[in-house]
């Protein structure tokens, strides 16, 4: 296995992972989304100066999972505002299939202004976004090796602290990072009713209790 930082032209692989991932978790508004949502979506990601996108690719150069993380969560909330039109045209196949997506979808774009009431990630700093592994490929010990190469990375670029959430219902990927040194910042319910917690790693200090 290999791990690389996914360049722009990795897009139709890193959807089409992130689109496995609603078979084993299918919980939250983008396992509701389509692939043209995701396609746009991470087009935006992958060409975000901010952003880190570290994948596993096997023997064969395909992609078999993905981690990533933003430099700047402000910048890359800004970024996003700035395409809200493509990325609503990105989501009209899947409102039409469920019309009350649209409910969610304003939601989180409401979460995306610095003085939004309600939040659904971290607001400032550096943040841990996806941690995404092919659905079909049964491999923990490679996706987790990713996740370690992920976070070297982010401490070589100066990053001190990375925050990132967890739902609770994802009760093993909790545990890991409990287990691996991670710990609570905040809990918090979402307007869903899913409890949020937002867990953060000193990549200063921090030593590896996993690999």
């Amino acid at each position: 296995m290999r791990y690389r930082i996914a360049k722009p032209s990795d897009l139709k692989q890193i959807v089409n992972i992130h689109y496995s991932i609603r078979e084993t978790y299918s919980v939250g508004i983008f396992s509701q989304l389509g692939k043209p949502f995701l396609r746009q979506y991470y087009k935006i990601i992958l060409n975000d100066k901010n952003e880190v996108v570290v994948c596993a690719e096997d023997e064969n150069g395909n992609i078999i999972g993905f981690c990533s993380a933003t430099l700047d969560v402000e910048a890359q909330m800004a970024n996003i505002r700035r395409h809200k039109l493509s990325l609503g045209l990105a989501a009209i196949s899947s409102i039409i299939r469920r019309p009350m997506l649209i409910k969610s979808l304003i939601e989180r774009y409401k979460s995306t202004q610095i003085s939004a009431a309600v939040k659904f990630v971290a607001a400032k700093g550096a943040r841990g976004e996806y941690w995404a592994w092919n659905a079909a490929d049964k491999d923990s010990i490679s996706s987790i090796e990713m996740h370690e190469v992920s976070l070297k990375l982010l401490k070589a670029l100066g990053v001190k602290e990375l925050t990132f959430e967890v739902d609770k219902v994802n009760k093993n990927v909790f545990l890991f990072h409990k287990v691996n040194g991670a710990k609570i910042v905040d809990e918090f319910i979402l307007p869903d009713g899913r409890e949020r917690v937002k867990m953060k790693y000193d990549l200063i200090n921090r030593e590896s209790k996993i690999i």
